[in-house]
């Protein structure tokens, strides 16, 4: 999703879409789970993915059937299962008008179940177009405090955290 009506940011970028945090109010599994079919017997391209024990890494878009027969993108293939999505890492260097840009609004990148390899992979894509404002929100205020702190600079990056309970008070970490 490239332009979003959340009023704090211009847009969303979801290089990682799914979580396993399990959060009982969840907006994201809601509308993962409402979008979640896929046809992988449609296979025109010859689409790529890997699946590893929780998570799935795509190296292509996927597809789906709407209900009038009508085959479109499928954003959640596999429902709020943590997918990485591979072909996206691109999507900032194509906008060229500067935006603030909520990274993972359907998934939370920092969750214990994603590679730090592909933290680094989103924080390096964030970093080859810095004609942006990256907005970072996780659960897991932890994961990033123990993350080499080089990944982030030079970043123009906002980082949170969402507090559901007093036991989501207590960060984990250095």
């Amino acid at each position: 999703m490239y332009k979003t009506k959340i009023d704090w940011c211009d847009s969303s970028w979801n290089p990682v879409t799914g979580c396993l945090h399990g959060c009982e109010y969840c907006y994201a599994r809601k509308i993962a789970t409402r979008f979640a079919d896929f046809l992988p017997e449609e296979n025109p391209d010859g689409w790529k993915f890997r699946r590893g024990g929780t998570i799935v890494e795509l190296e292509g878009m996927q597809a789906r059937r709407q209900k009038d027969g009508k085959i479109v993108p499928a954003p959640y293939p596999f429902g709020f299962t943590p997918t990485l999505h591979r072909y996206r890492l691109e999507d900032p260097k194509r906008w060229s008008e500067p935006r603030t840009i909520f990274v993972c609004s359907m998934a939370d990148l920092f969750g214990e179940w994603v590679p730090d390899g592909w933290i680094e992979d989103v924080l390096r894509a964030a970093k080859d177009a810095p004609q942006h404002r990256y907005m970072f929100l996780t659960k897991n205020p932890g994961r990033y405090v123990r993350l080499p702190a080089e990944w982030f600079d030079g970043l123009d990056a906002w980082i949170g955290t969402s507090v559901c309970r007093n036991d989501d008070l207590y960060i984990s970490g250095r």
